[in-house]
């Protein structure tokens, strides 16, 4: 029987996929590549600073962090010696977003050609959603060499310091039938020029202006109202905790949730939001930030422009 590999950015499929049929090898590979710094640095110092930003992010320790990584990122060496690839990737953010990082990292090798497939994702609900019954059913579709290049290009675009080319890149019909939507959703989370908010800045903000007291009604209210970026609560805990930060903060940083006299002037458009130092991809973020999302050209554009 040829061996069969799932790969699949988180555990959430582990048990669900031999109780539906799939038989084979389980690979995940957890790096929230959505957030956080990413570079384009070689393996080693990509690995580092990945661990490092994970350690906070979840609260683990950073040497079991880059332990983790470094093993599930390790595992890609070894898929020559399956028949078969199968990739699970939906089409939100993190999904796409991982799924580029692999892509960039399978390119140009040979072993691998004619081994890759990804499963057909519907465009709504997570895999982890379908019964077994409908995982059962779907079919692999193999991955043409066109889709991996273009996953090799995106990721170079997504790691860059300097957003144009993805957004470039967003703007055309690609193979990869989620990825110029989610690509979009990611740009736009670099500081609006109308006001200096990041989109999911904005929907948290929303979010408890509407009554959302806790982390729980605000995840539940960011889900409801994006469906290319439904954020864990890790992130939104993040995002939480750099908006509530500070004399200028927006939010109160305590319990319940709630909008500080200034958070509701930069919701209302009457105060500019500037953003404390951060990355979005491979872009640096910060109070006076070179790169903004313009809501008006639909597109990215430079703070001199």
């Amino acid at each position: 029987m040829t061996p069969v590999a799932h790969l699949r950015c988180g555990d959430d499929l582990r048990a669900r996929l031999p109780a539906a049929g799939w038989a084979g090898e389980y690979l995940a590979i957890s790096d929230p590549v959505c957030v956080g710094p990413v570079g384009e640095g070689e393996a080693m110092a990509y690995l580092g600073a990945r661990a490092r930003f994970v350690a906070r992010h979840a609260g683990v320790d950073a040497a079991e962090a880059r332990r983790r990584l470094g093993a599930e990122y390790a595992a890609l060496d070894g898929l020559a010696r399956f028949g078969r690839v199968i990739l699970w990737f939906e089409h939100d953010l993190w999904d796409q977003a991982v799924l580029i990082r692999v892509l960039s990292l399978l390119a140009n090798r040979a072993p691998l050609a004619g081994k890759l497939f990804r499963m057909p994702a519907d465009g709504r609900r997570p895999f982890a959603h379908l019964p077994d019954s409908e995982l059962a059913a779907l079919e692999p579709l193999p991955l043409s060499p066109l889709e991996i290049e273009l996953g090799a290009e995106a990721w170079e675009a997504f790691a860059a310091p300097d957003p144009t080319a993805l957004d470039r890149l967003s703007r055309r019909a690609l193979a990869l039938p989620h990825l110029a939507a989610a690509m979009r959703r990611h740009l736009q989370d670099l500081p609006w020029r109308t006001d200096g908010l990041a989109l999911t800045e904005r929907q948290m903000l929303r979010a408890v202006a509407d009554g959302a007291a806790g982390l729980e009604e605000a995840l539940a209210a960011q889900h409801a109202a994006d469906a290319v970026f439904p954020v864990t609560d890790l992130i939104l805990r993040d995002i939480h905790r750099r908006l509530s930060d500070g004399p200028r903060r927006l939010l109160a940083p305590d319990a319940p949730w709630r909008l500080t006299e200034r958070g509701a002037a930069v919701l209302a458009g009457a105060e500019r939001h500037r953003p404390p130092p951060r990355f979005q991809g491979g872009v640096a973020v910060g109070p006076d930030a070179p790169w903004q999302w313009d809501p008006r050209a639909a597109g990215v554009l430079s703070r001199s422009a």
